[in-house]
């Protein structure tokens, strides 16, 4: 297949994903930051963040507290699972497995914890709820297969 097919696969930028991935968990946390000091003034105290999400109930009309709410525990959900994608991609580069391989799994990592931050935090309707646990298993499918493709390579050696 030609370079031009595959742009940028002759190289290995798989590791940058891990900081990538990183800035996708902090996002939610940002934007209920933002967001929240805006439409209450002074509710978001550094000092003491936990305690600002709690008194932030009452100040904001319900739709957006529920949000804010959602936001922050998807924060917490992205990096519960960031460590274990670290681990797949380091795993997947000690076994030396192809950069095309390498790249689609962090891809598709990344593209599913974007999706999945959305969909936590804009998904209201109970109902809908199972599509944002796709996503979240499409992000850990990307990861086992990183360490199972790894594994494999590394089976077949005389250790």
């Amino acid at each position: 297949m030609s370079s031009f097919a595959q742009p940028g696969l002759k190289f290995n930028y798989s590791l940058y994903a891990a900081p990538a991935a990183w800035v996708i968990a902090m996002s939610p946390l940002w934007w209920a930051t933002a967001v929240s000091s805006q439409a209450s003034p002074g509710a978001y105290n550094n000092a003491m963040p936990k305690e600002s999400w709690e008194n932030l109930k009452g100040k904001v009309d319900d739709k957006l507290y529920g949000r804010v709410t959602r936001a922050i525990a998807a924060n917490i959900n992205s990096h519960t699972g960031l460590p274990f994608f670290a681990a797949g991609l380091v795993a997947g580069n000690v076994a030396h497995l192809d950069s095309s391989t390498l790249h689609y799994c962090a891809a598709s990592y990344l593209i599913s914890r974007i999706t999945y931050n959305l969909a936590y935090i804009l998904i209201e309707d109970p109902t809908w709820s199972f599509l944002r646990s796709a996503l979240y298993w499409s992000g850990i499918v990307s990861t086992c297969t990183l360490f199972v493709k790894a594994a494999d390579r590394w089976k077949s050696l005389p250790w």
